[in-house]
């Protein structure tokens, strides 16, 4: 462990190819063979958003079909899908943390670089729970109209 290495402290955007490379248990060192903990980690928090996304659209198609036939039982799908959709949003933050606390025992910080996160980090720290509580509200809704709808239903028959 006596070899120095030269840090580049810029910038840089990777293609998609690039996102998926293995990660090598000593950093830039290709013969030091492959870190999957660290390769699967940053291809989960690279996936798991797209993922989150695509259910969170999904929810809304569900949503609006819901509001266009009159039913309550697609509610409670909408609810399922967002609280899916968070368990993807705080599974992609976890796999981010992990990944950089990962990568920081293996690297240590540049002197000029300070190792904090950024508004994107809190943005996504945020967004899990208020994706949890979209979800709770939609199937606490369902369940209460579903209450009031078999009311009115036995109201109607009597």
């Amino acid at each position: 462990m006596g070899e120095s290495f030269d840090v580049v402290t810029k910038c840089m955007s990777f293609t998609l190819n690039e996102q998926f490379m293995e990660k090598y248990v000593d950093p830039g060192n290709h013969n030091s063979g492959i870190d999957l903990l660290r390769t699967y980690l940053w291809r989960c928090q690279f996936l798991l958003p797209f993922v989150s996304l695509g259910l969170m659209c999904f929810g809304a198609v569900i949503g609006l079909c819901a509001c266009i036939c009159r039913s309550l039982y697609p509610t409670i799908a909408t609810g399922i899908l967002h609280l899916l959709a968070g368990l993807c949003t705080l599974g992609s933050v976890s796999c981010y943390v992990a990944g950089i606390k990962l990568l920081h025992q293996k690297l240590g910080l540049p002197e000029n670089v300070s190792g904090e996160f950024g508004w994107s980090f809190c943005l996504a720290c945020v967004s899990a729970p208020l994706q949890f509580m979209a979800s709770a509200l939609f199937i606490w809704a369902a369940h209460t109209n579903r209450k009031e709808y078999t009311l009115m239903k036995a109201y109607r028959v009597a």
